[in-house]
């Protein structure tokens, strides 16, 4: 399996599946903001989040299916943060020409309002230093005379 491949058949078969609008935001939204690439590559399915546990059932597609659609979400998301969140005409073009443009519209429509956040959590996480959570603090003053 590539992980860093954009399956666009995989992801216009499984959206156009959902009922919902909601839906597809809700799967878009954890695979774009709460995945790193490591976890991506050991995927297991009780390390999974309820929503994408239930990909293969609410979209009738099979597990395989399931992982190359979030591990597609989640590069879509990466190239969009990467290359082109100020010019999406760059990613727009990657798109097949019979990618239904509706969906084109909706992904690009989620990238912009997950964008942000998505960045925020890869930078939070990719951070080496440690978090500082909380302190206490004194000060002590010395008096001396001669």
């Amino acid at each position: 399996m590539e992980y860093n491949k954009i399956n666009y058949t995989v992801i216009e078969e499984a959206f156009l599946a959902a009922e919902s609008k909601e839906y597809i935001q809700q799967v878009f939204e954890v695979v774009a903001t709460n995945i790193l690439d490591s976890e991506i590559y050991t995927l297991k399915s009780e390390n999974l989040p309820t929503s994408l546990k239930n990909i293969p059932k609410t979209l009738s597609i099979s597990n395989d299916k399931a992982l190359i659609l979030i591990i597609s979400l989640h590069n879509l998301m990466k190239e969009y943060i990467g290359t082109s969140m100020m010019d999406e005409n760059i990613l727009a073009s990657k798109f097949p020409p019979t990618f239904k443009k509706q969906l084109k519209t909706f992904l690009f429509k989620m990238m912009r309002e997950y964008a942000p956040r998505t960045k925020k959590y890869f930078q939070d996480e990719f951070s080496g230093l440690p978090k500082l959570r909380d302190f206490d603090w004194r000060l002590d003053v010395k008096v001396a005379s001669k």
